[in-house]
């Protein structure tokens, strides 16, 4: 992933979209492994809901360790959600939930490269279902998570639900995955980790 993400048009932005890359890439082929793990799902006893102010950084340690300063971002018209340049920095999708709500997807989307060398979720390709991630807020809390499952999928196939502030407390991780195509600067494909919250994560 390169710079922008297809949300589809704001007003329609349950459409889902497509990681667009474009231009120069280190990879002809964005690592990806086999689907796995299961779904988040609806909390059996919803919590309160006591939502963080945005996201500022996501991070997971151990052996495949990510770090990621946040931005908020939103759909340019014609309808992508623009990530920025930098490929430290990942974008948050301001038009879903917040971290800490009691409802919605916490997507966060990062490049996989860039033209200054490999992008911060490099590493997403690597984390394993029951991996541990912290999702920092401005306000100074961290909210915890924990994946639960792998997705891979065809760039212009993305669930509509990734974009939406209603459904089951999660977060979504995504960035390029499969081949690189030069003749159109983009991969095939996108990775999604998904996680739960967990509050031993």
């Amino acid at each position: 992933m390169r710079s922008r993400h297809r949300a589809g048009p704001v007003a329609a932005v349950a459409m889902g979209g497509v990681l667009m890359a474009a231009g120069w890439t280190l990879l002809d082929r964005a690592p990806t492994r086999a689907d796995e793990g299961t779904l988040p799902a609806a909390l059996s006893s919803p919590r309160s809901g006591n939502p963080s102010a945005a996201p500022v950084s996501v991070t997971v340690g151990g052996p495949h360790r990510l770090h990621a300063t946040v931005r908020p971002v939103t759909a340019a018209p014609g309808g992508d959600m623009s990530l920025p340049r930098d490929g430290d920095f990942a974008g948050w999708w301001a038009m879903g939930a917040p971290p800490g709500a009691s409802r919605g997807t916490v997507l966060i989307a990062g490049h996989v490269d860039t033209e200054e060398g490999l992008g911060a979720f490099a590493e997403l390709h690597r984390l394993d279902v029951g991996a541990r991630v912290e999702v920092g807020g401005a306000d100074g809390r961290v909210h915890r998570y924990r994946v639960t499952a792998r997705r891979t999928y065809d760039r212009t196939e993305l669930p509509g639900d990734l974009f939406s502030a209603d459904g089951p407390p999660r977060l979504a991780l995504l960035t390029c995955a499969g081949d690189y195509d030069r003749s159109t600067g983009r991969y095939d494909d996108n990775l999604v980790l998904y996680a739960a919250p967990a509050a031993d994560a």
